[in-house]
């Protein structure tokens, strides 16, 4: 059976059939849905996003493809149909990791959270919600996801994105760029505005594919009378940091920045707030406010200082100030103040309702920095961060609906939902997550160890069997093979805490931070779990009498601290044959026994000078060597008294570049405008081996 939107529906749900209802809206001839006799369908089914329509039993359906072992990044319902009835009130659930319940789905999503609060209040019969967020969501996929739902007729649109907005809706403005012209447009700007003219390009270009996504969104909507929920984003401002390096500063100013830097973090480790504050301040003054890492400096100070307000401002500025054009590492999806404005503004426009979470969580949460409460890391969210956001969202909806009599608010709303119900093995499998996402994705000013050890420990106390996941996830990092290959993959993907690719299974790393975070819950827990730990280590990656390449990506302390192209490894781009590093130092990891001496062989260069390079174990100098502009190749041997058994970290601190920041930035333009890749930021130092043997 039919509904009588179903013509209209169909209409709209393809692109052709959008400019006809326009045309027709404009002569009038639009008018309610007819309950005669349906029409010949104008053209067969769509696909909605990875549901492709099939014929079941006589009715269009559909399906969703089967997900691969290890999860893929798409909502889990199975088959999707068409309305065969008033009620229940369908909710369309549309965005990105977020709304996809990142980290718990498919146990928990949102869109189920949001559910059982429905039916709770108004009836189980009366609501349903159609999930389909899914992660990695973009502004013209949302917008077509919408379009061709219209075929399974939803009532109300919910729409929760916007963190992804600065990294993934305007690449082509980097001077990364793959293409020649979008690297000279990049180049022109840089030239005629410095750093703020490509930034500028980047904000317009996001705002006018913002513009078309939700102008077209808002026609559809208004075209069947369907009511739209934005949900404003929130993120994690106590506990996420955004760590990048300043582009080139004028004269010294690049090595001055870099001195103060360090005086400020030296300040923070020994909590002289007011020394912190004020070196924060004069590197503001420095860069200008543009790098993210002087931002997270002055909100630490000002934590310590109790000045919670202008440790918010500083949060925020933060998030603002790593914008993808200008930036050096990766860095974490984090909805900006430009993005929240825009839906703002949208929402104003176009008559959308609105439920604002930074609101909503203070409202909630208090006075202080939304953190780990309610966020798993950067963005995703805790259950009860889920369970207020959607809490406020059933507010929203159940006023809409005209079912309820008395006007709704999500206060006096969430005393009465249920809880959501997760097992204590899924509870757990999410914390454990977010250790690993945590260790994937922060780069912090100070140690982010206690994070890692924060999360362990919670999804120890959640279900304490998953002790075995993280052991299996040592072992599988330790292979010799990829994870996917692995016994401990085997266990894992048959036990009740399984890991899947939200979680970072997937990872070419070893996992340095996480490994010893874990070693240090487990054995605070009286587990033996050291011992168990360096045994894997030494089995498969322990340095071998004929070497060991300590630029394979497993033995990177830090992967993070790499250039992002070459993070990424993007296919269109050409692979790096040396490891550069945007920052003073680079860690590697040394796995041995420690019974016989290390000798460390490096060829590297400084491409901005001349000077010594500091090589540090486990935080003691061992030695310096001598590095300029040309490859050289030199030995250092490292005494067996300076290492540990297992995992050692090894640093080279390079020294500051002795380039006229200017200079450096104006030969940049230069290369840009010729359409040739080019680095806004130093490279500190370049490697193109670094070999370790036992002697």
């Amino acid at each position: 059976m039919k509904s009588p939107f179903d013509d209209l529906a169909d209409l709209l749900a393809t692109p052709e059939g959008l400019r006809t209802a326009r045309l027709l809206q404009g002569s009038g001839l639009l008018g309610a849905p007819s309950t005669a006799e349906p029409r010949p369908r104008l053209r067969p089914p769509e696909p909605i996003s990875i549901w492709e329509p099939q014929d079941l039993e006589g009715e269009t359906v559909w399906v969703r493809p089967d997900p691969q072992p290890l999860g893929d990044h798409f909502a889990a319902t199975k088959v999707l149909r068409r309305k065969k009835a008033e009620l229940p009130l369908r909710v369309g659930f549309f965005g990105e990791s977020v709304a996809a319940g990142y980290l718990y789905a498919p146990h928990v999503t949102p869109a189920r959270v949001l559910e059982r609060q429905l039916r709770a209040i108004g009836g189980s019969g009366n609501f349903e919600v159609v999930d389909l967020a899914r992660t990695n969501e973009t502004l013209p996929s949302l917008a077509d996801t919408v379009r061709t739902s219209l075929q399974i007729q939803p009532d109300v649109l919910v729409l929760f994105a916007g963190n992804n907005w600065n990294l993934l809706e305007t690449p082509e403005v980097s001077p990364y760029a793959p293409s020649v012209l979008a690297r000279q447009r990049y180049g022109q700007a840089l030239r005629e505005e410095g750093t703020a003219g490509p930034v500028g390009r980047a904000e317009e270009r996001l705002h006018a594919v913002a513009e078309m996504a939700l102008g077209s969104i808002a026609e559809i909507a208004g075209l069947i009378h369907v009511p739209v929920v934005v949900v404003i984003p929130e993120v994690n401002l106590a506990d996420w940091e955004t760590r990048q390096p300043p582009v080139w500063l004028e004269g010294d100013g690049t090595a001055c920045w870099h001195a103060l830097y360090a005086d400020a973090v030296e300040h923070l480790e020994a909590e002289d707030f007011p020394a912190a504050l004020a070196t924060a301040q004069a590197l503001r003054k420095l860069d200008g406010g543009a790098c993210s890492s002087t931002w997270r400096l002055l909100a630490r100070a000002e934590i310590g200082l109790g000045d919670v307000e202008a440790a918010r401002r500083s949060c925020r500025a933060e998030i603002d100030a790593a914008p993808y054009a200008t930036l050096a590492t990766l860095s974490a999806p984090q909805v900006t103040t430009a993005a929240r404005e825009l839906l703002r503004q949208a929402a104003r426009r176009h008559g959308f309702l609105t439920v604002d979470l930074p609101e909503v969580f203070a409202a909630h949460a208090g006075a202080g920095l939304p953190g780990r409460r309610l966020f798993l890391d950067y963005c995703h969210l805790t259950l009860e961060g889920i369970q207020v956001a959607m809490a406020a969202v059933a507010a929203e909806v159940l006023n809409v609906s005209g079912m309820i009599a008395e006007p709704q608010d999500w206060q006096g709303l969430l005393p009465r939902l249920p809880a959501p119900e997760i097992s204590p093995e899924a509870e757990a499998t999410a914390r454990f997550g977010a250790a690993i996402h945590t260790a994937h994705r922060l780069l912090a000013t100070g140690a982010k160890r206690p994070l890692l050890e924060h999360w362990c420990d919670e999804a120890l106390d959640a279900s304490p069997g998953i002790e075995a996941a993280m052991l299996d996830l040592v072992a599988a990092r330790c292979a010799p093979c990829p994870a996917v290959l692995t016994a401990a993959q085997q266990r894992n993907l048959a036990s009740p805490y399984r890991l899947t690719l939200q979680h970072g299974w997937r990872w070419d790393h070893l996992d340095a931070d996480l490994i010893e975070a874990i070693r240090a819950v487990l054995e605070r827990r009286g587990r033996p779990a050291g011992e168990i730990i360096d045994r894997l280590l030494l089995e498969h990656l322990a340095i071998r009498e004929e070497g060991t390449e300590l630029l394979a990506p497993i033995y990177l302390w830090e992967p993070l601290e790499r250039f992002f192209p070459e993070v990424m490894d993007l296919e269109d781009l050409p692979r790096r044959a040396t490891l550069r590093s945007p920052w003073p130092e680079t860690a590697f990891c040394v796995i041995c026994d420690a019974a016989r001496e290390v000798e460390i062989e490096m060829t590297l260069r400084l491409p901005f000078g001349k000077g010594p390079v500091q090589v540090t174990v486990n935080g003691e100098e061992v030695g310096t060597v001598d590095g300029d502009e040309r490859w050289t190749r030199t030995t250092l041997q490292i005494r067996r008294q300076s290492l540990r058994r297992g995992l050692n970290r090894l640093s080279l601190r390079w020294p500051m570049p002795a380039t006229d920041g200017a200079v450096a930035l104006a030969a940049v333009v230069d290369r840009l405008e010729i359409g040739v890749a080019a680095d806004l930021h130093p490279v500190f130092g370049e490697l193109f081996s670094m070999i370790a043997r036992s002697s």
